[in-house]
């Protein structure tokens, strides 16, 4: 299996005033995550709506283990979980 790895920094936007990752940011570091290891499989996501392929977001699920915080790193591990020729699922 195929695992994309994908750092990102922790910037202050990012974080309330206790200095911690806002949790609605790691939603958008997901997406990060899909959005690399679909061009590292060689795919292009644009391209890909432009042929009438969407991905949806439909459902998903968090557990938050540790805070993150401002000045910190990030590293999204990203990972197709299943695919059944219409629908696929990241880990």
């Amino acid at each position: 299996m195929y695992v994309s790895k994908k750092e990102i920094e922790v910037r202050y936007a990012e974080t309330d005033q206790m200095g911690i990752v806002y949790h609605a940011n790691y939603l958008i570091w997901m997406e990060v995550g899909r959005t690399a290891l679909i061009k590292e499989l060689g795919f292009s996501y644009a391209e890909m709506e432009k042929d009438g392929i969407l991905s949806p977001v439909v459902d998903i699920n968090v557990r938050y283990v540790k805070p993150l915080r401002y000045g910190e790193t990030a590293t999204v591990h990203t990972w197709i979980e299943d695919y059944n020729g219409f629908k696929t699922v990241y880990g």
